[in-house]
């Protein structure tokens, strides 16, 4: 009698642990029928943006929760603080298949002024160029310590792993950019939970004339 209780306690043992483990394997299925597949071509084609002048600004993604930021501050006088500060943030769960980031041939060439061109493809990336320009007012330091800090992108997480004939790439043509005068910023990434940064800061004496 007392074995075959203890029998029939094991065996609704073993029923509620089998229950669990099936529990758990449908939520993990659900879970990865969830996750979304992401793909994605980022292209600026051959020959675009020849002879632009000023500012140039440009953001292109290919994907899922990409972030990207241009900044550009141009001041003159006795200005005591400039800050270019940004916050940028993604988190993301995606299995990122193929991605391509390319700039083609002669893109830009010619160009005279401050390009800033943030180029992504996949997902969680995330892209910042800061460009600041103008006399500094007396007794104010170059660059501050807070300022090189926050050229740094803080990335949230990165995307699930990918297979192994999956492509990552990202080119810029030989010729892209040629005969270029100025400031040049690009981020360029394809793939998951890259953090890329420029950051050029350009203060003169006072009374300095650019």
């Amino acid at each position: 009698m007392s074995a075959r209780r203890s029998s029939q306690r094991l065996s609704h043992t073993l029923v509620r642990t089998g229950s669990a483990v099936l529990a758990a394997l449908f939520a993990c299925s659900a879970y990865a029928q969830r996750v979304p597949i992401v793909s994605g071509a980022a292209s600026i084609d051959a020959g675009a943006g020849v002879g632009m002048t000023g500012a140039v600004t440009v953001n292109e993604a290919a994907g899922l929760d990409n972030a990207q930021a241009n900044q550009l501050t141009i001041t003159s006088g006795n200005v005591v603080a400039v800050d270019n500060a940004s916050a940028q943030s993604a988190s993301v769960a995606a299995k990122v298949t193929s991605t391509t980031a390319s700039i083609g041939s002669n893109a830009f060439s010619n160009s005279s002024g401050a390009l800033m061109i943030n180029q992504s493809a996949g997902a969680g990336n995330l892209q910042r160029n800061s460009v600041q320009v103008g006399t500094a007012a007396p007794g104010v330091e170059t660059v501050s310590d807070r300022e090189l800090s926050v050229t740094a992108a803080k990335n949230g997480g990165q995307g699930l792993s990918i297979g192994v004939h999956s492509v990552r790439e990202a080119t810029i043509s030989n010729d892209a950019f040629k005969n270029v005068n100025g400031i040049v910023q690009i981020n360029q990434t394809a793939g998951a939970g890259n953090a890329t940064a420029n950051s050029f800061v350009l203060r003169p004496p006072a009374g300095t004339l650019f």
